[in-house]
């Protein structure tokens, strides 16, 4: 029996993001077509946070490259704000500031931010996914010194092999985000690029679980998630491919 799947691909170029999913009316390979269920909250919240997730993967991966920074903004003991409020605001100040200074040397400034309540005493922070610049005098490093004056600050480089799937999860992890118990990241409008998917309609008995990486790609580590979709009960696979660096030594094997 040929079943029919849908496959969506965000392609970089060098990173895939896969998504396989069974049209409702369908079913999957085996199972009975179901009468779609009523969502509950838990299964709202759950589709909800893995759709953020991979929402903020792909920008990151579309608008961001390796060497640009993930950015900590922290206090000093003696200048931290009296509520969550008024750090979105010192942080909105903040971006506003370095927008202005980018915008004089003719540079779109790119972000991504979330404000964060430390689980110890309760300190606010700020989290940043920002471009590395150092162009025509401005300098990235220099004006988060100058500019951010509540305390330290802290840059990690993207790193050179990231997919950023954890990274993306961090910055929409409900937990410790915010007063209100969800996560609202922000993120700059207008110069931020978020691609429309490449989707297939596959007719085939069933995806391969594990899935197998065409000539010239890998499965990234961890990557795969198979789950259910929570209205149709149909299975549901994510994972993410990387494509190979050739050695120069004529192994083309994959």
């Amino acid at each position: 029996m040929v079943s029919i799947y849908r496959k969506k691909t965000y392609d970089t170029g060098v990173i895939r993001i896969i998504e396989k999913c069974y049209p409702g009316n369908y079913g999957a390979p085996g199972q009975k077509r179901e009468t779609k269920k009523k969502k509950t909250p838990e299964d709202m919240a759950k589709q909800n946070y893995r759709n953020r997730c991979r929402k903020v993967q792909i920008l990151i991966l579309f608008n961001f490259r390796p060497g640009d920074w993930h950015l900590v903004l922290k206090y000093a003991k003696d200048k931290r704000p009296g509520s969550y409020e008024e750090a979105v605001k010192q942080r909105q100040d903040f971006i506003g500031k370095v927008r202005k200074a980018y915008k004089k040397g003719g540079i779109s400034f790119k972000w991504i931010a979330v404000t964060e309540r430390g689980k110890q005493r309760q300190v606010l922070h700020h989290h940043l996914i920002i471009e590395d610049i150092d162009v025509g005098g401005i300098r990235t490093a220099k004006l988060v010194k100058e500019l951010w004056r509540y305390g330290g600050h802290f840059f990690s480089s993207l790193y050179e092999d990231g997919e950023y799937e954890d990274l993306a999860e961090y910055i929409v992890k409900a937990e410790t985000k915010e007063e209100c118990g969800w996560c609202t990241y922000s993120r700059s409008r207008g110069n931020l690029v978020m691609p429309e998917p490449k989707v297939e309609t596959i007719y085939h008995r069933r995806w391969r679980n594990p899935p197998v990486a065409p000539k010239g790609w890998y499965v990234v580590e961890d990557s795969v998630w198979n789950g259910k979709n929570p209205v149709t009960g149909c299975p549901v696979q994510h994972y993410t491919l990387k494509k190979l660096v050739p050695t120069g030594k004529g192994d083309d094997s994959g």
